[in-house]
Parts: C-alpha cells; sequence; structure tokens
C-alpha cells in the first residue's frame, strides 16, 4: 500500500469514541477520525440498515434508475434545510460537493444568459477539498503548494481571523473589513465577471474551527444579492450537528443558495458527500430547459445514500445535535483553561468543534516555524497517552503556524471529554518542556 504517513497502527475494531488496534490497545478518538466518524464506532442499528439495501441490490446507475434509498436522505437533508432549498444532488466527498457547487453555478449564470461569470471567490488558509479543482478553491498555502502549476486561477480574500486581522482590529471594534473584502473583490473583478462566494462558516484544521464575528455571513449574503452572486457555504466539517445546531447558518439565521456537506453524513460506512441547492437555482436550469451536465458513475450511489440516511436518522432518535447543544459549553469550559499555557495564543470554536492555535510568543502572537512541527509533536505526546488529535498548520502566514483540532464523536461520554483535554494539557506541557530545553 502507498500510505499517506509511515505511521503503522492497524485499526481492527471499535465502540463508541474508541478505537481498538490489531494489538489490542485502545485509542480514544479527540476528532472523530478527521470529522467522520461522528457517532463512534459501531452505533446500534446503522450498519443493519445499510446491509438491507445491500442485500436488496448494491449498485443501479443513476443515469438510468432513481432509488428509495436517494429519495429518502433527499427528504431528511431537505426537512433540515433553510426554507426554499428543495433539491439534493449525491456525490462521493466533500471535494466532490465542493466542485459541483461550482459546476453548478456556471450552468445556473448560463442558464440565465450571463456567461461572463466564473470568478468563485474563496478565503486564504480555507480547505475546500484535495481535487485538482477543490484545491484551487482551497487557500491552504502547504496543500496547494506543490501543486500551484495545475491550479486554477481563483481569487481569495483574507479570512476573518480576529486574532491575527490584517486590518488590525479586534472583535470590540471590528466593523466586518474580512466581509467586505469579498465585495472589492467583486468590484475589482467587475460583477459581471463574479459567479459565486465560497466560504465555511466555521472553519476546519488549516484555521484551527476559526469562527466569524457576527454578522460575517448576513453581510456577505447582502454583498452577493446586490451583485447577482451565489453564495455557496461549504458545511462539510461544521454541519450535521457538530456545533450544536444541524447547520452552522441555522445559528445565523441567514440561507445561502447552495450549502456543500460530506464528512459525517455517512458516518464513516461509505464515502458521501451532498449539495443542497436553493429553489432558484434548479428554477432556472428548468426554465432554459436544460439539466446539471455532470456527474460520475457513482453520483447518487443507493448504499452511499443508505448510510446517509441511516446516520441522519440515528442523530434524531438519538437527540445528538441537542447533546452536542447541551455540553458544548462542558466541553468549552473544560479547554478555556488551556489558553493560559506558555505556547497556546487562541482557543476557537462552537459546540463539539475546537481548534487551539499553538505560538512561539504569546505577547506577539508569532507562530512557531512549520519545520519546528509543534502541532504534530503535540499530537505524538498525546497519542503516546491513547488519544488521537487532528492537527492543522499554517494559518498564521501561510507558511508557519500551528493548530490542534478536538472534534469528538457525538456519542463521547463526560468521562472521555475530561480525558481527552487533560492529555492534551499534558502533551502540550510535554512539548513547551522540549522546546524551553533546546533554547
Amino acid at each position: 500500500m502507498l500510505r499517506r504517513t509511515r505511521q503503522r497502527r492497524r485499526a481492527v475494531a471499535g465502540q463508541g469514541a474508541e478505537i481498538i488496534d490489531s494489538e489490542g490497545r485502545r485509542w480514544l478518538d479527540a476528532s472523530s477520525s478527521v470529522f467522520v466518524a461522528i457517532l463512534g464506532a459501531n452505533p446500534p442499528g446503522v450498519a443493519e440498515r445499510i446491509m438491507a439495501s445491500m442485500r436488496q441490490l448494491q449498485f443501479s446507475y443513476s443515469g438510468q434508475f432513481g432509488s428509495a434509498e436517494e429519495d429518502e436522505l433527499a427528504a431528511a437533508l431537505i426537512r433540515r434545510a433553510p426554507a426554499g432549498f428543495g433539491k439534493v444532488w449525491l456525490t462521493t466527498s466533500g471535494s466532490a460537493a465542493n466542485e459541483s457547487a461550482v459546476k453548478l453555478a456556471r450552468q445556473y449564470h448560463l442558464a440565465r444568459g450571463k456567461p461572463g461569470k466564473t470568478a468563485v471567490i474563496c478565503r486564504w488558509h480555507s480547505y475546500h477539498g484535495s481535487t485538482i479543482g477543490a484545491m484551487s478553491l482551497s487557500g491552504s498555502g502547504p496543500r496547494r503548494r506543490p501543486y500551484q502549476p495545475y491550479l486554477l486561477d481563483m481569487p481569495h480574500v483574507p479570512p476573518p481571523d480576529c486574532y491575527r486581522c490584517p486590518w488590525g482590529q479586534d472583535e470590540s471594534g471590528c466593523d466586518l473589513a474580512c466581509a467586505e473584502a469579498f465585495e472589492a473583490e467583486i468590484l475589482n473583478r467587475g460583477a459581471d465577471n463574479v459567479s459565486a462566494v465560497l466560504v465555511e462558516p466555521v472553519a476546519g484544521a488549516p484555521l484551527g474551527a476559526l469562527v466569524a464575528p457576527h454578522g460575517y455571513l448576513s453581510r456577505i449574503r447582502e454583498i452577493c444579492d446586490r451583485h447577482d452572486v451565489l453564495m455557496i457555504v461549504d458545511e462539510v466539517v461544521s454541519g450535521l450537528g457538530r456545533t450544536g445546531s444541524w447547520l452552522v447558518i441555522d445559528q445565523d439565521g441567514v440561507a445561502p443558495d447552495m450549502i456543500t456537506l460530506a464528512k459525517g453524513l455517512g458516518g464513516g460506512y461509505t464515502p458521501i458527500g451532498a449539495l443542497l441547492l436553493h429553489d432558484r437555482i434548479a428554477g432556472a436550469l428548468d426554465r432554459a430547459g436544460t439539466s446539471f451536465n455532470h456527474g460520475d458513475s457513482f453520483t447518487g450511489h443507493r448504499i452511499m445514500a443508505a448510510a446517509g440516511a441511516a446516520v441522519v436518522d440515528f442523530i434524531e432518535k438519538e437527540r445528538l445535535v441537542e447533546r452536542v447543544r447541551e455540553n458544548g459549553p462542558r466541553l468549552h469550559a473544560l479547554l478555556a483553561p488551556l489558553e493560559q499555557h506558555p505556547i497556546v495564543g487562541k482557543l476557537r470554536g462552537r459546540g463539539y468543534l475546537y481548534g487551539v492555535e499553538l505560538v512561539a510568543d504569546k505577547l506577539t502572537r508569532q507562530p512557531f516555524a512549520r519545520e519546528a512541527q509543534v502541532s504534530e509533536r503535540v499530537a505524538a505526546a498525546a497519542a503516546r497517552n491513547g488519544v488521537l488529535f487532528q492537527t492543522g498548520n499554517a494559518a498564521a502566514n501561510g507558511r508557519d503556524g500551528d493548530t490542534v483540532m478536538i472534534a469528538p464523536p457525538y456519542v463521547t461520554t463526560d468521562a472521555q471529554l475530561s480525558e481527552i483535554v487533560s492529555v492534551l494539557g499534558r502533551a502540550l506541557d510535554d512539548v513547551n518542556a522540549e522546546i524551553r530545553s533546546a533554547a
């Protein structure tokens, strides 16, 4: 196998928030296995529902047949979407969902006789997927750099990072210049040349669960409306209850034109992504007498749809969104003291999605050099004590910086939450001691 890392652990089983390796060791999963296993391991009844669909028929091509599984999942997602959303497109990943959104935006403008609207404005330090198209949308420097010659020319603006605000503002005096940056870019390119804006309402690993300031998404919605630009929201990491509501946009009262989902939608049982779209998008294609000119062999795969429907049903029956909303403040209270740690600059997040940004100097907010791999060292120290964390990097300036992500499965017990934070604290102490001894 060509492997992503040199790590040779082999997972063989799991239960709840724990993964068991081939040597019988139990690992506490503090990041839901890269935000995917939101129900933990082996949630009761989910595998059985998926197997029932597999026994009936393993595959039918969506260009020839629909399926009850697709219809069930689409209906469940629409019920929880903002008013006016009536269509769902099922993909195999978050990367594919975001690329589908961009292609659909293109067809929407073509259907309305506006072929010049092609640019998609994104944010630096964002992550929207690993394919060439999705990487072009992403603003994560380390991920982009090796493939720069192949990437499309997509405009990017600074993220809404109040800790490192490029406009020199803070939460107390913020005038949402970060949102106005989208309008400046639209005006610079000409609104007739801009198709869409793509944002993460709460960012993933590169920005350490960055939460935008109040009013940010609403201001972007106003800007998009003013210039006939579509607003696409990437909730691949933050959606499905991760922050204490079904979608982050529910908390902000903002209705975009398209929403992308993935990660936890399949609960780890199958790859899956979804694109939710407002009726105005589908309506424009209908009026033009066209359909979405997109898809691959596995678009709308019946088994991944069955997995998605089973996961959504489990979340609802077990009241897991409510659980995250109720327990989120407790997790925050456990994590808050870490912000006083000598190498912690900022704690960010909401619900069960938090990021800890690490810094070399708390006063100046100077990041660690990327070569020092401080976040990886913290994760390795935690792993020695049986807890697995996801890390991010380069959010400080596109090259340097470190974050550690806390995103436990929704079924994590109170005792396990305490253990996660305790082990993280000890790991920070260990790495800080290493750094000081080497100074």
